[in-house]
């Protein structure tokens, strides 16, 4: 056993050696790969060897990623690991109103300018010369009732405008938030008296917080002067009796219990009821609680509804948009959120694209988009950069559109477009004929005059004072007087809040988005609100 051992320790020996002579020609090839073929050192220089690389004293005082030569001739840079480059942040954007002098300007037609800019900020604005451009700035609908949205280029394209831009808040179903006059008739009042764009018949623009309340008067003896909170907009708390037109649909439904009172074109109660009525065709329906002072009225009362607005120059606006909330104000920068129920964060870059209307000293209206990061603040700026003294934000977000000469000019011209309820369109007087509504039966009239309840039978006789009338051609002063050449015009126009009267059809038990009365899809009747829960209904209520 002993005289085998030498044997063994010999294989054991060649074993290593063949070992170290394959790891070392392994070591090799492994250079080779790294830093190409080995070339023999010359004399004089030592090899230093750096993890992997072979690099030479004179090598060694290279940077670390500086280029040096390959045997092939091919220069080869060692770059650092991905996670060890610091990237410089990219320098923020120029606010929009330092790129106020770098737009683009297109002129579209007489008086009315297109100013681009494209880049980090998207920026479009609509110059309108309203003493000088052939044109009228006239809100337009989506549809006659508040059931419909579309997108803003088809509004354009169906009232023939020029140009367009969304307008009003809304819900989801239709229902404008805020004032909202069409061509004299107060489509839908104003909400939490925020701020709205006016346009007078003389084509004067105010830009004001607007509130709006009817007065009226019946021939019941048990009542007095009654006053009405508003039209056509949910109910809401301070807000108790609210009148609603043809408008808001076919029917009005409470989710409780209160009292809805149908009044004909005429201005003769006919139907009293708790949760669900009809609109009469030019008629209104009156919604208040069931201890309101209408759930005195009886059919066949008669009664006479006069609007007045605050302020009083608000009587001569015959196109009116809304939103909220102001940017400007006697040429100061004056953004009311808390006056008007905005969040503070409504200002906050978070919203990244929006839309706002301003007007200048000398008359020109200024429609205006931002897309891109910005604030509320950013966009005031501009606007007073831009000339105006007088400004309002509109409608953003997603529903932030423009549209010129049929082709939409923001960002979303290749995108999904939200439906709107509403727009403010630039048309040209040419073309208004074709923006009026289809309209039906127009020579329809009331059968009676509001105002003269002595020609009726009724135990008082009832002299209204001048108020304001919701007509289809505007609001105007009424004349008290009996038997005047006024009183005589005001029989075409009382009562109908400037809707077309139809031929009355027979009560169908169908609302005007299809749904049966006590369905739950007609969403347009808020819920009341309960304690606690008010804060909650209000979020769902307000954009």
């Amino acid at each position: 056993m002993i005289g085998k051992v030498p044997h063994r320790s010999f294989a054991l020996k060649l074993f290593l050696a063949l070992a170290a002579l394959i790891l070392s020609a392994f070591a090799a090839g492994q250079q080779v790969l790294a830093i190409g073929p080995i070339s023999p050192v010359p004399a004089g220089m030592r090899s230093v060897t750096v993890g992997r690389m072979i690099r030479s004293p004179a090598s060694a005082s290279r940077p670390h990623n500086a280029a040096r030569p390959h045997s092939n001739g091919v220069s080869k840079v060692r770059v650092k690991h991905p996670s060890r480059i610091k990237h410089k942040p990219a320098p923020p954007p120029k606010p929009p109103q330092d790129l106020l002098n770098s737009l683009s300007v297109h002129t579209i037609a007489p008086g009315v300018v297109h100013k681009v800019h494209r880049g980090a900020l998207f920026i479009n604005v609509l110059d309108i010369d309203l003493s000088r451009a052939d044109v009228q700035v006239k809100p337009v609908l989506a549809g006659e009732t508040f059931n419909r949205l579309d997108e803003v280029k088809d509004l354009a394209s169906k009232a023939g405008a020029l140009a367009a831009v969304n307008a009003n808040y809304f819900k989801r179903d239709g229902t404008p938030l805020g004032t909202l006059v069409v061509d004299g008739e107060w489509v839908a009042g104003p909400l939490l008296d925020r701020t709205s764009l006016g346009i007078t018949r003389s084509g004067s623009i105010l830009v004001d917080r607007v509130n709006l309340h009817g007065n009226l008067e019946t021939s019941n003896p048990k009542l007095g002067t009654i006053w009405v909170n508003n039209i056509n907009q949910p109910r809401r708390h301070g807000s108790r009796l609210i009148a609603y037109t043809r408008r808001w649909g076919n029917f009005v439904r409470m989710s409780y219990a209160g009292c809805l009172v149908a009044i004909d074109a005429s201005g003769r109660v006919i139907d009293r009821t708790e949760t669900v009525i009809g609109i009469p065709p030019g008629g209104v329906v009156l919604s208040d609680s069931k201890k309101g002072q209408i759930a005195l009225l009886e059919p066949g009362d008669l009664v006479d509804l006069r609007w007045r607005t605050n302020p009083e120059s608000w009587a001569d606006v015959v196109d009116a948009v809304s939103g909220g909330p102001v940017l400007i104000r006697d040429g100061k920068l004056f953004v009311g959120l808390k006056d008007e129920g905005f969040r503070k964060a409504w200002t906050g870059s978070q919203i990244h694209a929006r839309t706002a209307v301003g007007v200048t000293a000398d008359r020109h209206l200024l429609l205006l988009t931002i897309e891109g990061p910005h604030t509320l603040w950013d966009v005031a700026k501009f606007l007073r950069k831009a000339g105006a003294v007088d400004a309002m934000n509109l409608d953003g977000g997603g529903s932030t559109t423009m549209v010129v000469e049929g082709t939409t000019v923001t960002r979303n011209k290749s995108t999904y477009q939200r439906r709107v309820a509403s727009s403010l369109a630039v048309i040209p007087r040419t073309r208004l004929k074709t923006a009026q509504r289809n309209t039906v039966n127009t020579g329809y009239l009331p059968t009676s005059d509001l105002s003269d309840f002595s020609a009726q039978p009724a135990t008082a006789s009832l002299t209204p004072t001048p108020a304001i009338e919701l007509t289809g051609q505007g609001s105007r002063q009424a004349s008290a007087e009996p038997g005047s050449a006024q009183q005589q015009q005001d029989k075409q126009a009382l009562f109908t809040c400037g809707i077309p009267p139809e031929p009355p059809p027979a009560p169908s038990p169908q609302t005007s988005n299809g749904s049966k009365p006590g369905d739950q899809s007609d969403t347009r009747q808020a819920r009341r609100p309960k304690g606690s829960k008010y804060l909650r209904w209000m979020r769902r209520l307000l954009p």
